[in-house]
This record gives structure tokens, C-alpha cells and sequence, in this order.
């Protein structure tokens, strides 16, 4: 198995080792120079400058608690914990985590810090950027969060991009040598890239870069949370019993978001036949029923799991799996909504489908939020519950009189998130903007009680 190496041992031909993610490999210790994969204590210790040491753990925990495990898992909690109290963290990287986590305090004064930390974050990163390390990596995926929340496109791209060409050359996607701690951490920040990558590139309709046939045959799947958990810098195995988990099972979902973004991009154009059409909605949709039905007993949607998931902090992470699943599943028979294209046998099932997943995504949203330890608050839930409230705008338009009840009380409460979304994240203000408009046209009438998350009846 290759291994993730520094680059002194890479150039060098050398077989890398190193006690921890972050130390120094053998072989620079024994020469006494500069390891790539080390981060410099002496420097840490003498910067942080813009935190003090309480509120840096603060936002650390804040961003631990809101965001870890939802949409990437790029941290062993426990050695990020142990590095930020020991001041064994590079400033960008935990300015970066600070910007976030600063987001979700409830002092405005706190909340204030977010731009001067990103700020900082990326002046150190870009003035670090042939340090190809996994802090960096991780750095860059934070700062392509934070840009993409924050409605800076461009940058978001940029930052994921480099953090794919530094995880390409650390070569993340194979097991390292080293500590399981190493291993499994690299594992999560490649599959993490892998699911960032598609997410990004559906909604700037840019290629994918990490889309071809070595990704993801050719790595390991991580290893379930709980046993990723309760590792400890001493662990180290060659063949462990590699359970999936929550994050293992969001992998295996996610790849099949490229063939339905490539089926909806084909059905846009308009001249596909309605046969060829249904055959391919209906291939898919199966191939996600599939993947759902092969999920084991224990992560099953059902109200057993939610609260086994929450005892354990991971009910955010299990919610949100199967929200993705269903916003997945309500894309693949969104087509199906329109009534200008030629009809095809079948049709109205794929319609039935549809709106019964945007119903499971909007139903489920709401009992995440309800739930302690179990809210929804990355950017792009903003998108996916859009897509939901979307299709049931369709319901309350052209539905059965007797769906528009339920269908408006759904879209209460779709909206009702957006506005908890918008104050953590600027880019879900224009999703509620155009959701007020749509609602106007609707009624006619301007929808006063959007602003409050209500649609009048």
C-alpha cells in the first residue's frame, strides 16, 4: 500500500514514517531538518495573537458541535482538541475553524470576529501554499466552506481545488504509514474532498476533478464513527475490521450524484424520448432504493436510530444522510414536474415519487430541528431544502386539494429553516428572496408572512 509521505521522503525515495498526522517522520528527525508533515510548536505558541486561548477552544468546540461530520469529517476530535490546547495548531488552520465556529455564538461581539479570521486564515494559508501538508488541506476545505456560505463562488472553488492538488500529492486516498489515527484522519479528508468536489461542481456546473476510474475503487471506505472515535495515538494496525459507518454510507450515496446530475443535464436540453426518458429515471431511482435497502439495521431511517444516533452525538451525522438521500432521490424525478415536456408511461408515479421525497426531506429537516445535537447548519442544506420547497410550490400550485394542506405546512416549516440558515450563512438570503417572490406570484399578493416563516393561508 503507498503511503503518505513528506515531501523530503518522497523526493528522497524514502519510506515515510511518522508517529502522529502531524510529527515530524523519522528519517527528518534523524537528519535534523524540516519534515513537511511537521507543524512548528515554537511557532504556534508564539502567534494566535487575534484569540485568546479560551475563546479559540470556544469556537473550536463550537465548530466541533454545528459542522464536524456533516458535510466533511477532516478531524479526529479528540488530537484536535489536544493540539489547540497544547498550541500544536498552525494559525490558519485554526483561524479558519475559529471564523466558523464563531458563527454559531450567541454574542454578536463573537460573531464579529468571523471576517478578520478568515481574513488572517487566508493570508497565512496563501503565503504557505508549497507547504504541501494536511493542514493546509484542511485549511483550504474550511476556507472553501466558509467562501461558499458566504456567496464567494469563486473563492470556494479556488480553495477546494488546491486542496485536491495537495491531498493528489500527499496521495490521502491510500492508507498511510504511521498511527491509525493518521490513517483513518486521511482517509476522511479525501472522501470529504470526493463529496465536496461533486456538491461543488453541481451547483457551479463545473467539471468534476476527483471523477475518474481510481476514485473510489481504489481507496478504503472509513471506518465507522464510534470505532474512529476511540482511537488513540498508540493504535496502530495493518488489518482492522473496516465496519462502515454514518460517513462510509454518505460515500457510497454521493456516487451516484454524478450520473443524476448527467441525466438531468440531458433532460434539460429537451430531445431525449420519452421512453429513453423514463428508463433512465427509473435505473436510478432504483440504484438509490437499492443502496437504501442495503443499509444495515442500525442505520435505517427509523425514530429508534435518530435517538440511538443522538445518545451517541451522532444524530446530526445520521439525519443527515438521509436528508441527502432524499434530496437525491427528489432530483432524480424533479424532471417529471414538467408539464410542457412530452408525457411518458409512468409519469405520474415519478411525480408521486417526487413529491413524497420532498415531503420526507421536509418532515425530516423539521425533526432535526427539534432535536438537540441533531440541527442541520452547513450551507448546503440552504440548497437541498430549496429543492424541496421547490416541488412542493408545485403541489400547492397544480396538487389535489386535499395534498395543499400538508404541502403548505411543509413549506412553513422549509422556511422557517432557511431563515435559521441565513444568519449563519449570507448565500441562503437570495434562496429566501426568490422563495418570497415565487409565493407572490402564487397568491398575488406580497407574502408578509415570509419574513416571520409563514404562508399565509
Amino acid at each position: 500500500m503507498k503511503a503518505t509521505s513528506c515531501l523530503q521522503c518522497r523526493e528522497a525515495k524514502r519510506r515515510c514514517v511518522k508517529r502522529t498526522i502531524d510529527s515530524p517522520c523519522t528519517n527528518c528527525r534523524r537528519k535534523n531538518i524540516a519534515c513537511s508533515s511537521h507543524v512548528s510548536t515554537q511557532r504556534t505558541k508564539e502567534n494566535h495573537e487575534l484569540l485568546p486561548d479560551e475563546l479559540a477552544i470556544e469556537f473550536v468546540e463550537s465548530y466541533l458541535t454545528h459542522l464536524d461530520g456533516r458535510a466533511h469529517s477532516i478531524f479526529h476530535q479528540e488530537t484536535l482538541r489536544r493540539q489547540v490546547h497544547g498550541k500544536e495548531i498552525r494559525d490558519a488552520l485554526l483561524y479558519s475553524i475559529c471564523a466558523l465556529g464563531s458563527k454559531f455564538s450567541p454574542k454578536s461581539e463573537h460573531r464579529a470576529l468571523e471576517d478578520t479570521l478568515m481574513t488572517e486564515a487566508k493570508r497565512l494559508v496563501q503565503a504557505d501554499l508549497e507547504n504541501v501538508c494536511i493542514e493546509n488541506v484542511q485549511t483550504c476545505i474550511l476556507l472553501s466552506l466558509l467562501s461558499a456560505g458566504n456567496c464567494h463562488t469563486s473563492s470556494q472553488t479556488l480553495f477546494l481545488r488546491i486542496a485536491i492538488g495537495m491531498a493528489e500529492v500527499l496521495q490521502l486516498n491510500f492508507s498511510p504509514d504511521g498511527s491509525s489515527i493518521a490513517r483513518e484522519t486521511a482517509l476522511r479528508i479525501w472522501w470529504s474532498l470526493y463529496i465536496l468536489d461533486r456538491w461543488c461542481s453541481s451547483g457551479l456546473g463545473i467539471p468534476r476533478h476527483l471523477d475518474n476510474p481510481h476514485c473510489p475503487d481504489s481507496s478504503p471506505l472509513p471506518i465507522n464513527e464510534t470505532s474512529f472515535k476511540h482511537l488513540n495515538p498508540s493504535t496502530s494496525f495493518q488489518n482492522p475490521s473496516r465496519t462502515p459507518g454514518i460517513f462510509a454510507h454518505m460515500v457510497t450515496l454521493i456516487q451516484h450524484f454524478g450520473e443524476i446530475q448527467g441525466l438531468n443535464r440531458a433532460m434539460a436540453k429537451g430531445d431525449m424520448a420519452p421512453k429513453v426518458k423514463c428508463d433512465a429515471i427509473k435505473r436510478i431511482g432504483q440504484k438509490l432504493e437499492s443502496w437504501k435497502a442495503s443499509l444495515p439495521e442500525n442505520t435505517q431511517m427509523t425514530i429508534q436510530n435518530i435517538y440511538s444516533h443522538q445518545q451517541n452525538n451522532l444524530g446530526g451525522d445520521f439525519i443527515g444522510l438521509h436528508l441527502v438521500f432524499h434530496h437525491l432521490s427528489a432530483l432524480v424525478y424533479f424532471n417529471s414536474l414538467e408539464t410542457k415536456e412530452q408525457s411518458y408511461i409512468g409519469q405520474e408515479d415519478h411525480v408521486a415519487l417526487c413529491k413524497s421525497h420532498a415531503s420526507s426531506f421536509s418532515s425530516l429537516l423539521h425533526t432535526s430541528r427539534q432535536m438537540s445535537g441533531c440541527q442541520q447548519n452547513y450551507p448546503t442544506v440552504g440548497h437541498m431544502t430549496t429543492v424541496a420547497s421547490a416541488v412542493l410550490l408545485h403541489t400547492l400550485l397544480l396538487g389535489e386539494p386535499e395534498d395543499i394542506p400538508k404541502a403548505r405546512q411543509e413549506l412553513n416549516t422549509n422556511f422557517e429553516a432557511l431563515i435559521g440558515l441565513r444568519q449563519y450563512w449570507p448565500a441562503t438570503e437570495a434562496m429566501t428572496d426568490d422563495f418570497s417572490k415565487a409565493l407572490s406570484a402564487v397568491d398575488g399578493k406580497p407574502q408578509i408572512g415570509w419574513m416571520d416563516g409563514k404562508i399565509p393561508a
